[in-house]
């Protein structure tokens, strides 16, 4: 069924200017208001870029507004949603003392108005991008604006992001219109026949597929983490390094001063050379550097074992696989993708596993199990997250297990986390659907979970949740496939 494309919008180029500085908002003015002298930079780096000419007419500028503290910048936002006409944007100053900062203009915004695009403009290094993450959280609508501003830069900026937020209305507008039509559909197929269910069935299982290829892109968002987690070892490593350095060059200073009474015709040393030997050996602390130095040694070879250990289980985890069946080691599979996510679990949980060492080989596909295991931890770190609270200091508990029962091998992926709600419980297999906040989840995590454990792997997944107490994922896949497949026909 070929959809009917949604009604022309007029495009919104509505920016608003937080800044405490009103020779600022004059400048935003000249830049990115209507017909403004600066509004053809644009224009003008393209023809100088492809060596053609600018033959293009003036910019149609920005409907730009102003506030000059936080506070009222999101008064100013919500009076805009109240109308009816919300801003696309905004460029919104890092200090505007005495007020919030940027920071806090930025969450109290996206609390009232989630879809707003913002530049930060920063000539400091108020906040590192970690630091502001974590305040304000993991966002694709956040650009950062060095001063002092390039007129280019601020044009590129503002015709992408005004862009960027119409064309996320429309995907909405085109999405509610997919889902009206999908349900009127859906009542009509209720009447169909089997062959039509099928077709349904089979398009639902290809939209799975895309999104998991679409899923399998949010790894890239790992290595910040992973380069996070190799920095540690190496760091001190680098330290107990210089510290054994240091050490050697005190002890072969004092080989040095022995070596010359090694030789056949070399005199006793006297008091005074004793004396000065003596002092020399107490600056040493050779009972210091007897302790500390095999704890140097050992210290970094440990770092060097975690490095190689991180450096495997991502060559592992990123090896595209093939697309047969192959017996692999599932306690192993389970420990690189674990090892991979540290980031994603450290500071929300403990992590316990208890594997079953007995366990034999499990014919499957490593790429798309290691991937069911990545979205089963994120969906845990999340669930815990919403009790302990982020960049809280305590922590909840992932509890990762394997075993053999019978034929069939099991996986269980247990948390301490928040319990799926009752109403949830029925649909929490679907695709799209999600108990997440906005901006947390796609809802396709567990469908594709499913889609692989059941689908092309023979197995089944389920879950055993209790509110305020967790939930816990039981995978089980068969030893035989063929055997069980010929049983339960």
């Amino acid at each position: 069924m070929s959809l009917e494309p949604s009604a022309a919008r007029k495009p919104n180029r509505r920016i608003l200017i937080i800044d405490d500085n009103r020779a600022i908002h004059d400048d935003f003015h000249k830049i990115l208001g209507a017909g403004a002298a600066g509004a053809s930079g644009l224009d003008d780096a393209e023809a100088a870029l492809f060596g053609t000419e600018n033959t293009k007419a003036v910019s149609l500028g920005f409907e730009v507004d102003s506030a000059l503290q936080g506070k009222e910048g999101l008064e100013r936002v919500q009076r805009a949603l109240q109308e009816g006409r919300p801003y696309a944007m905004a460029f919104v100053d890092m200090r505007m003392p005495p007020g919030w900062d940027g920071v806090e203009t930025i969450a109290r915004i996206w609390e009232a108005y989630p879809d707003l695009q913002v530049v930060v403009c920063t000539a400091y290094s108020d906040y590192s991008w970690d630091e502001m993450m974590a305040k304000i959280g993991q966002s694709d609508r956040l650009l950062i604006l060095k001063k002092p501003f390039d007129v280019v830069e601020v044009l590129q900026m503002a015709n992408a992001l005004v862009a960027k937020w119409d064309l996320l209305q429309q995907t909405r507008t085109h999405v509610d219109e997919l889902e009206g039509r999908i349900r009127e559909r859906t009542q009509a197929l209720e009447s169909a026949n089997t062959a039509l269910q099928t077709e349904i069935a089979d398009r639902n299982k290809m939209e799975i597929q895309l999104r998991h290829a679409q899923k399998m892109e949010s790894i890239g968002q790992l290595a910040a983490g992973i380069a996070h987690e190799i920095n540690t070892p190496t760091q001190y490593i680098g330290d107990n390094t210089r510290f054994v350095q240091e050490s050697c060059r005190d002890l072969l200073a004092l080989v040095g001063r022995l070596a010359p009474l090694t030789a056949p015709d070399a005199a006793p040393p006297d008091a005074a050379w004793l004396a000065q030997f003596r002092e020399q050996v107490a600056r040493a602390d050779l009972d210091y550097l007897a302790v500390e130095m095999p704890k140097a040694i050992a210290q970094s070879l440990d770092g060097v074992a975690r490095v190689a250990k991180i450096v495997r289980a991502m060559k592992e985890f990123s090896h595209p696989g093939t697309a047969e069946k192959t017996p692999i080691d599932l306690n192993h599979a389970i420990d690189s993708t674990l090892t991979v996510a540290t980031t994603e679990w450290k500071y929300v949980a403990d992590l316990v596993t208890e594997f079953d060492a007995s366990l034999p080989p499990v014919s499957c596909l490593p790429g798309e199990f290691n991937q069911v295991i990545l979205n089963l931890v994120v969906n845990a770190c999340h669930a815990i997250t919403d009790v302990v609270g982020a960049g809280g200091t305590s922590k909840g508990t992932i509890t990762i297990s394997t075993r053999r029962d019978g034929e069939w091998v099991e996986v269980r992926v247990r948390d301490s986390g928040t319990g799926i709600p009752e109403p949830a419980r029925a649909r929490i297999f679907d695709p799209f659907f999600t108990t997440k906040g906005v901006g947390k989840g796609t809802g396709q995590g567990l469908a594709i979970a499913h889609a692989v454990i059941v689908e092309k792997h023979g197995g089944t997944i389920h879950f055993e949740t209790e509110m305020g107490q967790g939930t816990t994922f039981i995978i089980r896949i068969p030893l035989q496939p063929a055997a069980i497949a010929r049983q339960a026909a």
